[in-house]
């Protein structure tokens, strides 16, 4: 009688990066070399999970140039950081077959904020607008008009939204290997959140951009 677990087993044999890299090369020679977009291999395998970079690091996973690039790209910016190849799986219904995208972890301010990691981009910023409230002192508050003015309420809202979409990654792995930033909001990173926030494509942002601003401007003349 087949194992009715066995998927399951797969996907959590799939999220340890300590255990995973026999599946994660299947799963990569499949995709990349063999060009085979459907079967078993995706069924059993997470919509996300991620793989050390030595574990596809010097591997012929890719016959096509452009994904020979792609890997390589990605396994050396992951190296840099100290962190993870993240792949996340998708499905189209009506054709029935899968695709992979892949990214670089742990997300680290600076790191351009596209439709993939928007959700690690606004978990930082919601530990950014925590750390004012807990210290004014630096800052400013960035809560402290939220009862009054219903627009900073709304995008206040709007980026807790935005972050809780970390919230399945973070059951399964810890803050550290998801995104990584200073705890302590040195100005420099904080230069660096604001430059993503005024280069983010949601128009929103940049208005959030300017009120952050407005807020520290007025920290620094009291």
């Amino acid at each position: 009688m087949p194992n009715s677990n066995a998927g399951d087993v797969a996907k959590h044999n799939c999220y340890d990066v300590e255990k995973n890299a026999e599946v994660a090369l299947k799963i990569f020679t499949a995709y990349f070399r063999e060009h085979n977009h459907s079967g078993k291999v995706y069924d059993d395998m997470p919509d996300f999970f991620l793989v050390k970079p030595g574990v596809l690091e010097g591997k012929e996973l890719a016959t096509k140039k452009s994904e020979k690039l792609l890997l390589d790209d990605c396994i050396q910016r992951a190296k840099a950081r100290n962190g993870y190849v993240s792949v996340s799986k998708f499905r189209n219904p009506k054709l029935g077959y899968y695709w992979l995208e892949l990214s670089v972890m742990p997300f680290m301010m600076g790191d351009t904020v596209s439709k993939d990691n928007k959700g690690e981009f606004f978990y930082i910023l919601t530990k950014f607008i925590e750390y004012t409230k807990q210290h004014p002192k630096m800052y400013g508050d960035l809560t402290a008009e939220i009862e009054s003015d219903k627009d900073i309420a709304l995008m206040l809202n709007g980026i807790s939204k935005m972050a809780s979409r970390l919230d399945i990654a973070l059951k399964i792995y810890p803050e550290n290997m998801l995104v990584s930033f200073n705890p302590k909001w040195p100005v420099a990173e904080v230069q660096k959140l604001l430059h993503s926030l005024k280069e983010n494509d949601q128009d929103w942002c940049e208005v959030f951009f300017e009120y952050l601003i407005y807020v520290m401007g007025k920290k620094a003349k009291s």
